[in-house]
C-alpha cells in the first residue's frame, strides 16, 4: 500500500502538505483543491502509520457524505491506487466503508459498528464524522485530524471535542525527510531523530456569515492589512508558520490550470467585489451580500484616534446588560484642510456581569475623565428614558444624569422621544461610510466621517460581523453556560452609535 504517483501541486498545497505544525489553517477560494490535499495526506498517514488512527470531518452529514469522502476517495484512487473493496466487483481493493472487515485485512482494533468508519487492508482505521451532533465524537482517540469546511461549525466542536481527542500517542515525523511513521516501526538507534505530532488541519473556504471565532482563533484580525495585500497581489498567498500553528490563505488563481478556461474570470464578472474577494481570494474579512453595513470598510474606518481634551465628549448608550452594558464615548473633530467632519469613536466601555449595570459604565466613565471636567452630551434609545419595574419613575437615563451631574449642562440631553426604524437608520449611517454626506458646516462643505479607534473592539465586531435580517440586524442568540440566560451575541454597540449619530445629523437624516 505505499506506492504513489507523482502529481504537480500548487504552491499553498505544497505548504500544507509540508507543514509539522500542531494546527495548521488551509483557508482558500473555491475550487482551489482543498479535498484533494485532504485525500493525500490522509492517504499518506494510513500507509505510513496504519496503528494511528484518524477522523476526517466536515460540518454537515450532507457535505461529508456527498463532497467530503467522495472527492478524497478520488483522490486515495488517483494518488496510491486505493479502491473500495467489492467481494465481487472489485476484490482487490483497499478499504471498506461502514462495513466489517473481510477477513483478509489486517485488523488492529474491532469495533462492535463499523457505522462511519473506514477499515484499510493493512489495518488503518479513519473515522468518519459531521460536526452537527460533535458531542457523539467525544470519548474517541484519534492521532490526526483533517477537517474539511469548518467555517460553519460551532467553536465547541473544535476547541472541547475534536482538539481534546486528539491524544493518540506513537504517531511522529522525520526532522529531516519530514516522513510520517509509527514509533513503534523505527528502530530504537533512530527514534532521537523523529519528533512526535498529532496534527490537525482546518480545511475551508471563508465563510458568508460569521467566522469569527476562527480568525480570533489564529489571530487573523491583527494581520488583517497584510493578508489583503497578499491575496491580491502577484503571488495570491498568505503564509505563516510558527511553532504550533501554520497558515495558508490563498486563492483560486492556484488552481486555474485544473479549471474551465476563464472560470476565474467569469466568477468574478458575476460577484461583487466583496463576494469576490471571499470567494475567489480566499479573503476572510471580505463583506458579503448579507453584510448589515454594506459599505464598512475596516482599513479605512478602524484607525487610531485620540481623546482631545478641549472638546466635548459624546456619550452613546445601549441598555441591554447581556453580555454586556454598553457606553461609547466619541468626538467631533473638524479637519478643516480635508474639510472633514469626522465623528470620532475613541473609547467603549462594555463591561460585563458583575459590572454590567448603568451605574457601573457611568461610574467607569466618571473615574476615568473626571479629572478633565469634559462637558458631556448622552444619546441612547428612548426606552431608557421609560420608567423601571419596580423603581418608581427611576429610568436608566436618570441614573446617567446622577452618576454624569458635574459633567451636564442643560443642553446635554439628547435623547430622542421616540426611536428611528431600524433600517433607516441603517441606510443612514451606510451613506456615511460611503462617503455620501455633505454637511453645511460654519459656512462651508464638510464631508462626514466615521473613525473608530481599534480599542473600541466591540463596536469594530458590530460593524464587521452583524449580518442582516429580513426586517433589521440578525441578531444571533447565545446563552450563558452558567446562568442560562439567552442574550444576542452582537449588536449592542452598533445601536448605541446609530441612536448617536442619527440624533446629531438630525437635521440631514431625512434628506
Amino acid at each position: 500500500m505505499n506506492s504513489q504517483k507523482e502529481f504537480e501541486f500548487s504552491t499553498p498545497q505544497i505548504k500544507v502538505i509540508n507543514s509539522r505544525t500542531p494546527l495548521t489553517l488551509f483557508m482558500a477560494g473555491q475550487r482551489l483543491g482543498k479535498t484533494f490535499s485532504i485525500g493525500f495526506k490522509s492517504g499518506r498517514y494510513i500507509s505510513n502509520a496504519p496503528r494511528i488512527v484518524g477522523m476526517i470531518a466536515a460540518n454537515t452529514h450532507l457535505q461529508l457524505t456527498q463532497t467530503t469522502i467522495k472527492e478524497v476517495k478520488k483522490a486515495w484512487k488517483k494518488i496510491y491506487g486505493y479502491t473500495e473493496y467489492d467481494p465481487k466487483a472489485n476484490p482487490n481493493g483497499h478499504y471498506v466503508v461502514g462495513l466489517k472487515p473481510p477477513d483478509h485485512f489486517t485488523v488492529f482494533e474491532k469495533f462492535s459498528n463499523y457505522y462511519s468508519i473506514i477499515s484499510f487492508i493493512n489495518g488503518g482505521i479513519i473515522f468518519t464524522a459531521s460536526l452537527v451532533n460533535y458531542m457523539a465524537h467525544d470519548g474517541k482517540e484519534i492521532g490526526w485530524a483533517e477537517l474539511d469546511e469548518t467555517k460553519d461549525t460551532k467553536e465547541d466542536a473544535l476547541k472541547a471535542v475534536i482538539l481534546a481527542r486528539l491524544s493518540q500517542p506513537g504517531f511522529v515525523y522525520h526532522k529531516e525527510t519530514l516522513e510520517y511513521a509509527f514509533v513503534e516501526n523505527v528502530p530504537e538507534e533512530e527514534r532521537e531523530n523523529y519528533i512526535e505530532l498529532n496534527p490537525l488541519c482546518i480545511n475551508t473556504s471563508p465563510s458568508v456569515g460569521v467566522v469569527k471565532w476562527l480568525t480570533d482563533m489564529f489571530g487573523l484580525q491583527k494581520v488583517e492589512a497584510d493578508v489583503l495585500k497578499a491575496l491580491t497581489g502577484s503571488e495570491k498567498m498568505y503564509f505563516s508558520q510558527s511553532e504550533s500553528e501554520t497558515i495558508c490563505l490563498a486563492s483560486t488563481h492556484h488552481n486555474a490550470h485544473n479549471l474551465s478556461k476563464g472560470y476565474i474570470k467569469n466568477r468574478l464578472s458575476k460577484l461583487s467585489e466583496g463576494e469576490g474577494l471571499k470567494y475567489i481570494y480566499g479573503y476572510p474579512f471580505a463583506r458579503t451580500g448579507d453584510s448589515y453595513y454594506r459599505n464598512f470598510e475596516k482599513l479605512k474606518h478602524v484607525r487610531s484616534v485620540f481623546y482631545q481634551k478641549e472638546l466635548p465628549i459624546h456619550l452613546a448608550f445601549d441598555f441591554n446588560s447581556k453580555p454586556y452594558m454598553t457606553e461609547l464615548c466619541a468626538q467631533v473633530v473638524i479637519d478643516e484642510k480635508l474639510k472633514h467632519f469626522n465623528i470620532q469613536f475613541f473609547k467603549e466601555y462594555c463591561l460585563s456581569s458583575p459590572y454590567n449595570s448603568t451605574a457601573d459604565v457611568c461610574e467607569a466613565f466618571f473615574k476615568d475623565f473626571v479629572l478633565f471636567n469634559p462637558m458631556v452630551f448622552y444619546y441612547g434609545d428612548a426606552s431608557g428614558d421609560y420608567r423601571q419595574a419596580g423603581s418608581g419613575d427611576h429610568t436608566q437615563f436618570d441614573t446617567v444624569r446622577e452618576v454624569l451631574k458635574p459633567f451636564l449642562s442643560r443642553s446635554s440631553d439628547r435623547v430622542p422621544r421616540g426611536n428611528k426604524r431600524v433600517l433607516n437608520r441603517r441606510d443612514f449611517v451606510d451613506r456615511i461610510l460611503e462617503d455620501k454626506l455633505v454637511i453645511d458646516y460654519n459656512g462651508s462643505q464638510y464631508l462626514v466621517q466615521i473613525i473608530i479607534d481599534p480599542k473600541c473592539e466591540k463596536l469594530s465586531e458590530d460593524m464587521q460581523w452583524l449580518k442582516e435580517s429580513l426586517d433589521g440586524k440578525l441578531k444571533e442568540k447565545e446563552k450563558d453556560a452558567e446562568t442560562g440566560v439567552v442574550f444576542e451575541k452582537l449588536g449592542h454597540c452598533s445601536d448605541a452609535m446609530e441612536d448617536f449619530i442619527c440624533e446629531l445629523l438630525e437635521d440631514y437624516y431625512n434628506k
